[in-house]
Order: structure tokens, then C-alpha cells, then sequence
């Protein structure tokens, strides 16, 4: 089996054990490809709610953490979608009106 193979399905185990730090020793520091998948699919499935306990976990280990944190993201801004992103992020962002309207133009059908 490859390596993220096996490194997402061990994401999936782990995002149902109590949260520890042994996850992420166990997955990577997320400094190749596929660690950084692993620790972003592990993250988002952990908190699959909480799109900023999801992202906050996913930025704070001793590896490729603003990786890590951007994919964790993407997943779960994709799943819990716009409204689920707090207005704290949201507010600061350069070109926030071309992002939103390129992204309604992305999304509408």
C-alpha cells in the first residue's frame, strides 16, 4: 500500500482517540506531501464542527505548520462552508471582494 495511503488511514483511526500529541509523531511534521495530508485529514476529521479548533490544531506542532494549517483549511472550509469561517479571518483579508465574488462565480449553478 503507499505511504499516504496508509498515513490516511491512520488519520481516520486516530481522529477517533482522544486528541494527543502522538498523533502528529505518528503521522509526520508534514513536511512532504503526504504528511501534510495525513495531519490535515486527521485535524478536520477531529474537529469536523469547528473550523478554528481544526485549524489551530492543525498550526500548532513542531512541523510545516502554515502547510498543515492551510490544507486543514480548505478541507473544512469546503465542508462547513463559508458561514463556519469566523469574521476574525475573514475581516483582514486583501482583495476579500474579488475572492468572494470569484468564488460565488466558482460556485454558482
Amino acid at each position: 500500500m503507499a505511504k499516504w495511503l496508509m498515513l490516511i488511514a491512520q488519520a481516520q483511526t486516530l481522529a477517533h482517540l482522544p486528541p494527543t500529541d502522538k498523533a502528529f509523531k505518528l503521522l509526520g511534521q508534514g513536511w512532504v506531501a503526504e504528511e501534510t495530508l495525513a495531519i490535515a485529514v486527521y485535524c478536520a476529521l477531529k474537529y469536523s464542527n469547528d473550523f478554528e479548533k481544526g485549524v489551530l490544531t492543525a498550526v500548532n506542532h513542531s512541523g510545516d505548520s502554515d502547510s498543515t494549517g492551510s490544507v486543514t483549511g480548505q478541507i473544512l472550509g469546503a465542508y462547513l462552508g463559508f458561514e463556519a469561517i469566523p469574521q476574525k479571518y475573514i475581516e483582514p483579508l486583501e482583495l476579500k471582494e474579488i475572492i468572494l465574488k470569484t468564488t460565488d462565480n466558482l460556485t454558482r449553478k
